[in-house]
């Protein structure tokens, strides 16, 4: 009788563990339910055969799909083009074969509508309860007006070099014409000193007197003999 009484103490404490269990499942679910429906960045599940097995509401969004279940089974060969498709399955099987993360990827992603975006994206691969590998798993963050940022940067500071290049070339020694008064260019030609400054500044030149040649050239035609 002892021992029956403790077997059914044993059972009970099984059945309030098991219990427990269920809970904490319940809740991790929920919490993984409000991870993939709330966050605005783009998380995924593949199967080694890089189908999706779950993604979440934001990629959802970004695929143009009405529910996240849409997408399972799918690949990213059924949503982009193939050279980043390809580029996509060949970094999960690197996790894959290796076991190791690939961390902040930059991606640049073309849709099929002709749309360029760019993602910071981080693979890590996929363990069962087993510790088994069963694919990959992923988040992708969209850094495009980051990235177009960097690239207008990029061009402005381009645009300051090519000037203070300019800038160098007029402070330097320029050779001119003690007589005609034209400039000798880098590659040897003379030119006229306003198509220089022009070339090498940026700068419009009118044409107008000062006042001494004003005064010079109304001599001048004073001077100038009358044709009857």
């Amino acid at each position: 009788m002892k021992d029956e009484e403790k077997s059914r103490e044993q059972l009970i404490q099984e059945l309030e563990e098991l219990r427990k269990r269920v809970a904490e499942l319940d809740q991790e679910q929920t919490l993984l339910h409000n991870l993939m429906d709330h966050i605005s960045d783009a998380i995924y599940f593949k199967d080694r055969d890089s189908r999706f097995l779950r993604i979440s509401k934001a990629l959802a969004g970004w695929y143009g799909i009405d529910s996240p279940d849409d997408a399972i089974g799918k690949t990213d060969f059924d949503f982009f083009p193939g050279e980043f498709a390809q580029k996509a399955r060949e970094d999960e099987l690197k996790v894959i074969e290796t076991g190791s993360p690939l961390e902040s990827l930059r991606e640049q992603e073309t849709w099929p509508d002709g749309r360029e975006t760019w993602v910071s994206t981080t693979k890590v691969p996929l363990h069962d309860a087993d510790e088994n590998l069963i694919g990959t798993f992923g988040i992708s963050r969209d850094i495009t007006n980051q990235v177009k940022m960097e690239q207008e940067r990029e061009r402005l500071i381009a645009e300051l070099q090519e000037a203070l290049v300019q800038v160098k070339t007029l402070g330097g020694l320029l050779p001119i014409c003690a007589c005609c008064k034209k400039i000798r260019n880098d590659d040897g030609y003379w030119q006229q000193v306003e198509v220089y400054l022009s070339a090498h500044s940026g700068a419009r030149l009118t044409h107008s007197f000062c006042p001494e040649c004003y005064e010079k050239t109304l001599s001048e035609i004073d001077e100038a003999p009358t044709v009857e």
